[in-house]
């Protein structure tokens, strides 16, 4: 071990609300946000899109673009107060 530390926190990424709570956290525990890796997706049923509904069209977006959106919304406010920063986004399906 390297002697890092880590901080997790329990969110709903694709909730703005608990978006902004969770790095709120962050900056609360270590004064600033260096870096953040953006690893969660979900979405809907998979398929051909023509046999999609519209619920699952929804939830992929949600999953995949919403949640990612808005954890960087909120990383992006913070690195820009440092003037330094950076971001990983990787999309896994569950």
């Amino acid at each position: 071990m390297r002697g890092g530390q880590a901080l997790w926190v329990q969110t709903d990424v694709t909730q703005a609300v608990q978006v902004e709570a969770m790095i709120k956290r962050v900056i609360e525990t270590y004064g600033r946000l260096d870096y953040a890796f953006n690893n969660a997706g979900s979405g809907g049923r998979g398929g051909w899109i023509a046999e999609l509904d519209e619920a699952d069209w929804d939830k992929t977006i949600t999953g995949f673009l919403k949640s990612v959106w808005l954890c960087m919304k909120y990383e992006i406010t913070e690195m820009l107060k440092l003037g330094s920063g950076a971001i990983h986004k990787e999309a896994s399906q569950s």
